[in-house]
């Protein structure tokens, strides 16, 4: 069972000292690590996007993005910040309401009570490089999955831009004291259900939030890795002939999001899987690549999946299933003919009135 917050009955939002003594509580627990300055050079990107709006619009040094109301949090290659837009009035209470854990920051606005509300991580996740462990990135979906549906957080916001936690125009709350808090993702993973969150093997994370950026990586680079050769090698040498495919394969797989992601982190992920294919996947790499992925084993397996019997196995079962379903509280289940003493065909021509029944000619 997810860890929860004791309740508080008799106030919709917790009181100041009920508020300071669950945040001590909390700090004081060995998974969670605390930092001074909220922008520490090495947690925030070099150059991020900055606007006065939600978009995108310019990339400034960092001491110059601080003075917009909108910067981007996350570097373009990791997750340092979870990062969800409550659209409630509440939203500054809404992390006590579901009973969990403190978030770092809630930066409100004022006129309506909107917040985004972050969770610092205290080892960030490589989330778009083919060096990256996949475990740990799937562990992140799943747990930022899980909070986002107890927030009600909105599940189209990408996370890309956030409301600047130092600039005037937002209430922007802390916890913890003077210092930051920073969680593991083992601590996040306890308050949260993550049973229906976990993707199942060789499935992709559900596409909302950086689900989305997981499932259009883990799609680009095996694409990428198939089609290297015939730009390498095969007639259509180039770095910018790759570059460009790379791109317009992942803006067309982007498109099938029902809430595609922004065209600069699609431009990211197609950077990072471009270049490092280009960079190791040379003949021998290649065929290195081929080797591994091709072994006796592994190709005996997908013999033994594909092999007829099997995949009729597949077709019956899910014939049947289907079956089950269209046939539930149906007429083909109930049997009326049955109970009439009549067969099925009889049964339907007195229905569609060619056939008169006996007791009706009496």
């Amino acid at each position: 069972m997810p860890r929860s917050l004791r309740p508080l009955r008799g106030f919709r939002c917790p009181t100041k000292a009920y508020l300071d003594q669950t945040v001590v509580n909390i700090v004081n627990e060995p998974e969670v690590k605390r930092q001074l300055d909220l922008f520490v050079q090495e947690r925030w990107p070099k150059k991020p996007y900055c606007s006065d709006d939600k978009s995108a619009k310019w990339i400034r040094q960092l001491k110059t993005a601080v003075k917009y109301p909108y910067i981007q949090a996350n570097p373009p290659h990791l997750r340092v910040w979870m990062i969800f837009d409550i659209d409630r009035p509440d939203g500054a209470c809404r992390w006590y309401d579901v009973n969990l854990l403190p978030p770092t920051w809630n930066s409100v606005k004022r006129s309506n009570g909107h917040a985004h509300t972050a969770y610092g991580i205290s080892a960030p996740v490589l989330v778009d490089s083919p060096d990256m462990r996949q475990a740990p990135l799937r562990y992140l979906c799943a747990i930022e999955a899980g909070f986002m549906d107890r927030l009600g957080a909105d599940r189209d916001y990408s996370g890309l831009m956030t409301k600047n936690p130092i600039h005037p125009d937002w209430d922007t709350l802390t916890y913890g004291g003077p210092d930051l808090l920073l969680y593991d993702l083992d601590y996040l993973a306890e308050w949260v259900d993550l049973s229906k969150f976990i993707p199942k093997r060789g499935k992709n994370p559900e596409e909302i939030g950086i689900g989305r950026n997981c499932a259009l990586f883990e799609d680009l680079r095996h694409w990428a890795y198939k089609n290297i050769r015939i730009y390498r090698f095969e007639g259509l040498p180039g770095w910018n002939p790759w570059v460009a495919a790379c791109r317009e394969w992942a803006l067309e797989r982007n498109g099938y999001f029902s809430n595609p992601l922004d065209q600069r982190e699609v431009w990211h992920v197609c950077k990072s899987v471009s270049k490092w294919t280009w960079r190791n996947m040379m003949l021998e790499g290649w065929r290195q690549w081929v080797a591994k992925t091709h072994t006796s084993e592994i190709q005996a397996i997908r013999g033994q999946r594909n092999r007829p019997e099997a995949q009729a196995d597949k077709g019956k079962k899910g014939g049947v299933a289907s079956g089950v379903v269209r046939r539930a509280g149906s007429i083909t289940e109930a049997k009326p003919w049955e109970a009439d003493g009549v067969s099925r065909a009889t049964w339907y021509r007195r229905q569609s009135g060619l056939i008169v029944p006996e007791s009706c000619c009496e």
